[in-house]
């Protein structure tokens, strides 16, 4: 029975596999490079082109990033579309995207694509070593074609970067090194929404060593991006991150695609359309202060001198961010990943929890295709990335329950 499960599991992540492969290749030819696929890379490869032809201070200038990113479209034909992507990271954090500038933009696309796919499987090995080697594939297959890895590889997005700091953070902290898992958590602040929960939970956990590493950290890249576009710049910054803020965004709403998250505020949204706003965002409102406060009672009374209850915390903590925060695309699930895998090798997790969360997202793209091919459903842009997102909702509250659930009422709150 063993062997019959494993095989069909294998059959599946290889069909799973090819149609993403399909589906990226028909997303090239029909969407076009840069108007789609890879669009967010657009982003940061504009912001950093800029920085290398003017200065840092011109990054947040939109005025400038139009000719920049419609030049970049243009790759894709003459005439395709170009939406208007904002850049929205810290200055700092495209230091490492100036090299690329130097490259044609479809050859630093490759490269960046290499590292989105690559990069997850040299990551996330180690936590699996004590499964058995046939386990050891099928774990990294699900990682590297679940929803949150795949849209990140096709959107080209940044979070290999959030999944890279999440893995050190919790290596460091196995290893009792806190002042250095700190600081790899402060890299969280390229999406600075990913640390709302994690600050007050390590406090409420008296991690000191964590936060002390995480404030030089946190300090070091503010210092440098201060450096880099001045007070000016940072207060730009700071409006364009407020401009996306709004229940529904005045700025670039199409490219902020709210409904299609998977938090509270994709609830909130979806409900004002059939309730009225004031009950549907109190509801949601009412969600996010549940979903935060069931965290931060977890954070507090965790044994975190347990490695596996390290694992737990984090994954509890970074899952209810994901369903509290207000901006969280399935994407930015790959944080999650280290975690997971770590606490799947030491059957840790209920089971079958990571083949659901992996592949029931992953799936819905082509299930929704098969479906419109028949006629069942009318093409609805969005609708994967809708349904998706809430299906990671879903889990992302099931994660911060079972983390809460597992943490003993009388386990001691140590200190470093």
């Amino acid at each position: 029975m063993a062997l019959r499960q494993s095989r069909s599991l294998s059959l599946i992540l290889f069909a799973l596999a090819l149609l993403e492969f399909l589906y990226l290749l028909g997303a090239l030819r029909f969407a076009g490079l840069f108007p789609a696929v890879g669009a967010d890379f657009r982003a940061l490869y504009a912001a950093a082109h800029i920085a290398r032809q003017d200065r840092f201070s011109h990054i947040y200038d939109l005025e400038r990033h139009i000719p920049v990113q419609r030049a970049l479209c243009q790759v894709a034909g003459a005439e395709a579309p170009c939406v208007l992507i904002p850049m929205v990271f810290l200055p700092v954090f495209l230091l490492p995207i100036l090299p690329l500038t130097f490259l044609s933009p479809v050859v630093a696309f490759a490269l960046w694509s290499a590292l989105n796919l690559l990069g997850p499987l040299l990551v996330l090995r180690p936590w699996i070593r004590e499964l058995p080697a046939p386990g050891q594939r099928q774990v990294l297959a699900m990682a590297l074609a679940s929803f949150p890895a795949f849209s990140n590889l096709l959107w080209g997005q940044s979070n290999f970067w959030l999944m890279l700091c999440v893995s050190l953070f919790l290596r460091e902290w196995e290893y009792k090194r806190p002042f250095q898992a700190g600081l790899w958590a402060s890299g969280l602040m390229l999406k600075p929404q990913t640390m709302v929960l994690l600050l007050p939970a390590l406090l409420l956990a008296r991690q000191w060593g964590i936060l002390a590493g995480l404030a030089v950290g946190i300090t070091a890249l503010l210092g440098i991006s201060l450096l880099l576009v001045g007070p000016s710049g940072m207060v730009t910054w700071i409006g364009i991150l407020s401009g996306f803020s709004r229940p529904v965004p005045g700025l670039v709403p199409e490219v902020v695609g709210a409904e299609t998250m998977m938090n509270w505020r994709s609830v909130g949204l979806l409900l004002s359309w059939a309730l009225p706003a004031p009950l549907a965002w109190g509801l949601a409102g009412l969600g996010i202060v549940l979903t935060a406060g069931t965290a931060l009672a977890m954070a507090h009374r965790a044994d975190l001198q347990d490695v596996d209850g390290q694992k737990r915390f984090t994954l509890g903590v970074l899952a209810a961010t994901l369903a509290a925060t207000w901006h969280a695309h399935g994407h930015m699930a790959m944080i999650l990943l280290p975690p997971l895998l770590a606490l799947e090798a030491r059957q840790a997790l209920p089971r079958p929890v990571l083949p659901l969360w992996a592949l029931l997202p992953a799936w819905v793209p082509f299930v929704n295709i098969l479906l419109e091919t028949f006629g069942v459903i009318s093409p609805v842009a969005g609708l994967d990335a809708l349904l998706a997102g809430k299906i990671l909702f879903a889990f992302s509250l099931y994660f911060t329950g079972w983390a809460l659930r597992r943490t003993p009422l009388s386990a001691p709150r140590w200190s470093d």
